[in-house]
C-alpha cells in the first residue's frame, strides 16, 4: 500500500513539471508571433518603396540602354567607314605591286598582295557606294594585271620545263626514262595554278585562261617530241616492206607512253576538278595528228598494197594490243564513247579488205595498163612476180589474214559492192574455217593469175617457142614459188590434200599447163631430131660398107637440114631467157639425153672415112659437119641465158 502510494506521488510531480514546461512554450511561441508580425509589416513595406523606386529607376534605364546601342552602332558605323576608307588606300597601293615585273622570288608577297585585292574587292562589291565605283574598277584592273602576270610566269615556267624530248627517249620502253620536272618548278607550279584556278572562280576576276595555255604547251610538247616518228611514217617505202619495221608502231607505243606521262603531269600540277578538262586538252592535238598520219598511210598503202600490204597488218596487231591501253587514256579524258583508236583501227581493217577486193580486180582486169609491158625474152611477167609476192605476204600474216577475210564474208572479195555480212558461203568457225577462206581466196587468186597470163601470152603471135616459154616462165615461178613459201601449198591444197588426185587438187590450176606447156615445147626440136633419124644399109646380107651416091646425098641433105634448123633455134632462142635454172634444165632435158647422144651417133657414123663403124658420105665433110658433139652441147646449155 505504501508502495502504491509512493508512485502516485511520482506521477503527479512529473505531470506537474510538464505542464509547467508547455506553459512555457506557449509564452515562447506568443512572443514568436508577435516578432513575426513586426517582421511581415517591415518587409511589406519595403516592397512598397522598392515599388516606387522602379517606378523612378525604370525610365532612366531605358534610355542608357538606347544611349549605349546608339554608341555601338556608331562604333560599327566608323569602324566600317574606316574600313571602306582603308580599300580606297588599299587599291594604289596594291596597284603599285601588282604592277612591278613579277620574279620567281617575289611569288609569296604577289600572292599575299593578290589575296588582299580579292578581299577588297568583295567587300567594296557588296556595297553601293558611288565614291566606291572608281575603287571598285581600280582593284578589278589590278586583279587582271596580277593574273596577267601570273599566267606569264606559269607559262615561262611550264616552257621551260616542256621543251621536245630526244627520240631516244621517247621510243624507250620504260617510262621512267622521261626526265620530271625540276621538284622547285613542281611546287611554283602548283602554287599558281591554284591561285591562277581560284580567280577563274572569282565572280568579281577575269578568266585568266591559263589552262589553255596550260594545254597547248604540253600539246606542242608531245607533238614535237613525236615528230621525228611522225614523219618517218609519212615517208614512202623504197623497196620492199620488211616486217615490223613501219615507224607508225613505234610511234604508236610512244605516243600512248607520252599520253600516260601527261596524265601523272597534270594529276601533280593541276586542281582535280580540271584533270579530265586539262589532259584531254594536252593530248588530243598530238592523237589527232596522229589519226591523220595513220590514215595518210592507209591511202598511201591503197596504191602500193602489193609492196605494203604488211603495214596493215602490222599496224592492226599494234592497235589490238593496245586497245585496252587507248580505252583507259580515253576515259581519263572522258572520251570513251569517241576512241579515236578504235576508228582508226577501223579504218585499217576497211582498208585492208579493199586491198583483198583490189587485188583481184587487178588481176582480172587484163588490160591493166600498170601490167600492159610484156618481157620481149618470155621471162616471168611483173604481174605474177607480184601476185606471188603478195601472196607471201599475206602468209607471213596468216591467222590476220584469215581473221579479216572470215570478218568480210568468204567470196566477198569478188564483189566490190558488197558488204562484210554477205556472204557468198556459209562461214565455217574456228581456225579450219578460217584457213578455208584463205584457201578459197588464194584458189580464186591464182585462177585469175593463170586467164590472165594465158592473155597476154597471145602478146607473142609470131613466135609460138616463145609463147611457150612465156607461159613456162609464169607456171613454174608459181609453182616454185608456191612449194618454197612455209605453209603456203598446204593452205592452196588443204591440209589433207596428200589425199586427193592431183588433178583435182588448188594447185593443179598452174601445175596442169606446165606439165603441158613443157611437152609442147619439145616439138621445136622435132625437126632436129627426125634429121637424125637413120637408117641401117644392108647389102647381100650383110652389113654395107659404102655409100652409094644417092644415100650420100640423103646423109649430105640431113647434115645440112639439121644445121639449118638448129642454127634457126640457136639464133631465135638465145634472145628468149628462163632465168630459173631447175626450169631451163627441165626444159633442154630431153634435149640433153635425146637430140644430142643421137647427134653424137650420126655424128660418129658419118664424120670420117677409113675409120671403123664409119661411112663416108663426102670428101669435104667440112662443109656439111658444122658442130662437133662438145659444141652442140654447149651451145644447148647457152639456150635461155640472155637474161
Amino acid at each position: 500500500m505504501a508502495i502504491a502510494s509512493e508512485g502516485t506521488r511520482d506521477n503527479k510531480t512529473f505531470l506537474d513539471e510538464e505542464v509547467a514546461e508547455l506553459e512555457g512554450l506557449e509564452t515562447n511561441l506568443d512572443k514568436t508571433n508577435t516578432v513575426s508580425t513586426k517582421m511581415v509589416n517591415i518587409l511589406n513595406s519595403f516592397d512598397t518603396r522598392l515599388a516606387s523606386l522602379e517606378t523612378s529607376v525604370l525610365p532612366i534605364h531605358k534610355s542608357t540602354q538606347s544611349l549605349t546601342r546608339l554608341a555601338g552602332n556608331m562604333n560599327q558605323t566608323v569602324a566600317a567607314l574606316e574600313a571602306i576608307l582603308s580599300y580606297f588606300d588599299l587599291a594604289s597601293r596594291e596597284e603599285a605591286i601588282v604592277t612591278r615585273p613579277l620574279g620567281d622570288q617575289d611569288l609569296p608577297s604577289y600572292l599575299q598582295s593578290i589575296g588582299r585585292i580579292r578581299e577588297s574587292l568583295r567587300a567594296m562589291s557588296s556595297v553601293n557606294l558611288k565614291a566606291g565605283d572608281r575603287v571598285v574598277q581600280q582593284l578589278k584592273r589590278s586583279l587582271k594585271i596580277a593574273a596577267g602576270q601570273l599566267d606569264d610566269l606559269f607559262k615561262k615556267l611550264l616552257l621551260q620545263n616542256s621543251q621536245p624530248l630526244d627520240l631516244k627517249i621517247v621510243t624507250s620502253s620504260d617510262r621512267k626514262d622521261i626526265p620530271p620536272f625540276p621538284p622547285g618548278a613542281v611546287q611554283t607550279l602548283v602554287t599558281i595554278a591554284k591561285s591562277l584556278a581560284d580567280i577563274d572562280l572569282d565572280p568579281n576576276a577575269t578568266p585568266t585562261g591559263y589552262l589553255k595555255s596550260y594545254c597547248e604547251i604540253r600539246a606542242n610538247c608531245m607533238i614535237k617530241s613525236l615528230t621525228p616518228l611522225n614523219q618517218s611514217s609519212l615517208v614512202e617505202l623504197r623497196g620492199v616492206y620488211d616486217k615490223g619495221s613501219s615507224p607508225f608502231i613505234p610511234y604508236t607505243s610512244s605516243l600512248l607512253k607520252l599520253c600516260r606521262n601527261e596524265a601523272d603531269l597534270a594529276d601533280t600540277l593541276l586542281d582535280p576538278k580540271l584533270l579530265s578538262l586539262a589532259f584531254m586538252g594536252s593530248i588530243m592535238p598530238p592523237i589527232e595528228q596522229w589519226v591523220e598520219t595513220g590514215r595518210t598511210i592507209t591511202r598511201r598503202v591503197r596504191k602500193t598494197y602489193t609492196s605494203e600490204v604488211g603495214i596493215l597488218f602490222d599496224v592492226i596487231e599494234t592497235l589490238e594490243s593496245s586497245m585496252s591501253t587507248f580505252e583507259s587514256v580515253f576515259g581519263l579524258a572522258r572520251r570513251q564513247k569517241e576512241n579515236d583508236a578504235m576508228e582508226l583501227l577501223k579504218s585499217f581493217k576497211a582498208a585492208t579488205m579493199k586491198t583483198f577486193i583490189d587485188f583481184l580486180g587487178e588481176l582480172r582486169n587484163h588490160n591493166n595498163p600498170k601490167y600492159q609491158a610484156m618481157p620481149l625474152d618470155g621471162t616471168v611477167h611483173q604481174l605474177t612476180s607480184d601476185t606471188l609476192n603478195y601472196m607471201k605476204r599475206l602468209m607471213t600474216y596468216q591467222p590476220m589474214v584469215e581473221s579479216i577475210l572470215q570478218q568480210m564474208g568468204d567470196g566477198n572479195w569478188n564483189n566490190p559492192e558488197s558488204g562484210a555480212s554477205q556472204n557468198r558461203r556459209s562461214q565455217a568457225a574456228g581456225r579450219s574455217g578460217r584457213s578455208a577462206v584463205l584457201q578459197r581466196y588464194f584458189a580464186d587468186v591464182l585462177e585469175a593469175l593463170v586467164q590472165n597470163i594465158d592473155s597476154k601470152s597471145k602478146f607473142y603471135k609470131k613466135g609460138q617457142s616463145l609463147t611457150q616459154l612465156f607461159l613456162l616462165n609464169n607456171y613454174f615461178y608459181i609453182s616454185k614459188s608456191v612449194r618454197t613459201t612455209p605453209g603456203l601449198v598446204e593452205v592452196i591444197n588443204g591440209h589433207d590434200g596428200t589425199n586427193a588426185s592431183p588433178n583435182s587438187l588448188p594447185s593443179a590450176v598452174y601445175e596442169r599447163p606446165l606439165k603441158q606447156n613443157v611437152d609442147l615445147y619439145q616439138d621445136n626440136w622435132k625437126a632436129c631430131v627426125e634429121h637424125l633419124m637413120d637408117v641401117t644399109y644392108v647389102h647381100d646380107g650383110g652389113l654395107q660398107q659404102a655409100l652409094n651416091s644417092s644415100q650420100r646425098q640423103v646423109v649430105k641433105d640431113k647434115f645440112k637440114n639439121f644445121n639449118h634448123d638448129f642454127d634457126e633455134l640457136w639464133k631465135v632462142q638465145k634472145q628468149y631467157s628462163i632465168p630459173d635454172q631447175d626450169l631451163r634444165l627441165m626444159v633442154l632435158k630431153d634435149v640433153n639425153q635425146i637430140m644430142i647422144p643421137m647427134y653424137d651417133k650420126f655424128l660418129t657414123k658419118y664424120a670420117s672415112s677409113g675409120g671403123h663403124g664409119t661411112m663416108e658420105f663426102t670428101k669435104n665433110a667440112q662443109k656439111y659437119i658444122r658442130y662437133d658433139v662438145s659444141m652442140v652441147k654447149d651451145m644447148v646449155n647457152q639456150f635461155f641465158t640472155a637474161s
